[in-house]
């Protein structure tokens, strides 16, 4: 059919069996097809333009397909590219294999989703969850987007009033980190910070050793999803993004779920567990 990729290896008079799966085949089929003059592609590093770029994600019939599309393309695509993508995935078999990028395209359309919906609006208005999420967006281009990142950033007084949300919403002290640090005062001595803010992110440390660039994070149950059918406890997104983006600014961070902390009964116990955590 016209306009649809290759469902067959392709016999060229060569001989050549072209044997690529078909994913490949599509991967390809929509790199190559329809390649127009340069007038329709952007003068920087043959970026395909808005219309193309959306009638190819269109046209795109697997997930190789379209996180092929999302990595050659991830620096020019605006939030209505990021919802179609992870739309249409959503009707895709996905493997295991994919979850990376999948992690950082759900990242990116639901981001997208706030900032269009926020950016529509006058700031002054802005709820303070969605400063908190335009913050973190924020940080995820400047920590880890570099130069590409640079021209989606927000105006500084807009960026620092997203900060502010963020430092504002610092959670109260729980008994279970008073536990941890009590504990920690035997392995690092006095040395270490409870509830430090970290300046860049505008995130707080439950507690942190600055000197060393070293987080202690306490985790209880509310950084966690529901246990799957195995009994496994997996970190929520908020708690995944916090770590990325800490260990992006430069930190090590180590997570102290609270089912492994109340299943020490003494106090040694609980200090060999936390050296073996430290390294």
């Amino acid at each position: 059919m016209a306009g649809q990729p290759p469902d067959y290896p392709c016999h060229h008079p060569s001989g050549y069996d072209d044997r690529r799966s078909r994913s490949e085949r599509e991967r390809d089929y929509y790199n190559e097809r329809d390649q127009p003059p340069s007038s329709s592609r952007t003068a920087a590093g043959g970026q395909l333009n808005a219309k193309k770029l959306s009638s190819h994600i269109s046209n795109a019939g697997s997930a190789d397909a379209l996180l092929t599309l999302f990595a050659a393309h991830a620096s020019s695509l605006n939030h209505i590219h990021a919802a179609n993508l992870w739309n249409k995935l959503g009707k895709q078999r996905v493997e295991r294999r994919h979850e990376e990028q999948l992690e950082r395209l759900a990242l990116l359309a639901d981001c997208s989703r706030v900032i269009s919906d926020s950016l529509a609006r006058d700031p002054s208005t802005w709820s303070v969850g969605n400063r908190v999420q335009l913050h973190q967006w924020q940080l995820w281009l400047s920590l880890e987007r570099g130069a590409d990142g640079q021209q989606h950033l927000l105006p500084a007084s807009e960026r620092q009033r997203c900060c502010d949300a963020m430092v504002a919403t610092i959670a109260r002290t729980s008994g279970l980190q008073r536990s941890v640090a009590a504990v920690l005062a035997a392995v690092w001595g006095p040395g270490f910070e409870e509830e430090h803010l970290e300046p860049r992110t505008g995130y707080s440390l439950d507690l942190a050793l600055p000197s060393s660039r070293v987080a202690v994070e306490v985790d209880g149950p509310f950084h966690f999803l529901l246990p799957d059918g195995r009994g496994v406890r997996k970190s929520n997104g908020p708690t995944l993004l916090k770590r990325r983006l800490l260990a992006a600014a430069g930190w090590r961070v180590i997570s102290v779920p609270f089912y492994e902390w109340d299943g020490f009964a003494t106090a040694n116990e609980r200090q060999t567990y936390l050296q073996g955590l430290l390294g």
